[in-house]
């Protein structure tokens, strides 16, 4: 039974994972679209139950910065953000460059998707 809730909380974390990126990603259609897969196989590898062509946890770590990056600064960009809310993002930005781990990066999306609540 508690591998079936471990199992929520992580499809709950993909979520959260694949609308942020969604929200950023729409404003350059020429990215790859968001997928919560990409952070559930990150989970998977970092408590060893991972595939091999996934790569390694810090691999994918490193992959996934790069996009929630990426969707970052599109939203700085293209988003009517006020002054608070954009420094929160900037704020972001630097914190996910210490991002150790899957839990670290959920922690800081979750806040993001706070500060980006009332343009999605």
């Amino acid at each position: 039974m508690k591998l079936e809730n471990e199992d929520k909380t992580n499809e709950t974390k993909g979520m959260l994972y694949e609308a942020y990126l969604n929200r950023g990603l729409r404003f350059d259609r020429r990215k790859r679209r968001a997928s919560k897969m990409e952070l559930l196989n990150l989970i998977n590898a970092e408590n060893g139950k991972g595939f091999k062509f996934h790569g390694s946890a810090a691999k994918q770590l490193k992959e996934i910065k790069v996009r929630l990056a990426n969707a970052t600064k599109l939203m700085i960009k293209h988003l009517d953000l006020d002054n608070v809310n954009e420094q929160a993002l900037y704020k972001f930005l630097e914190e996910l460059q210490s991002a150790n781990n899957s839990e670290d990066v959920v922690k800081l999306v979750d806040e993001a998707l706070y500060f980006t609540q009332e343009n999605k």
